[in-house]
């Protein structure tokens, strides 16, 4: 079982897509229950994208469109925290 599968499997309530987007930059979204993920990156970077969205699936309730809004930023930083906790938790990595 791949290290994406097992977040699907914990998540079984999102759906999870590969899209060819070719900005070194984008890494991925949210929508939903859909989760994009840029199949340009490489495959950690999916895994910590993946925990990054599903973090913002979770704890966030509100339209973080305007990226430079602060309330969109503070809930940038918790999903990355966030992310990385849970990917050393799940993986041992950082």
């Amino acid at each position: 079982m791949s290290d994406l599968e097992i977040i699907e499997d914990l998540y079984p309530e999102l759906r999870f897509w590969f899209i060819d987007v070719p900005s070194p930059h984008y890494h991925g979204h949210i929508e939903g229950n859909d989760v994009y993920i840029n199949c340009n990156q490489s495959n950690d970077d999916w895994i910590k994208t993946s925990l990054h969205e599903i973090a913002h699936y979770n704890y966030d309730y509100c339209n973080l469109s305007n990226a430079r809004s602060t309330k969109t930023m503070h809930s940038e930083k918790w999903a990355v925290y966030e992310s990385r906790r849970v990917f050393r938790e799940l993986f041992g990595k950082n």
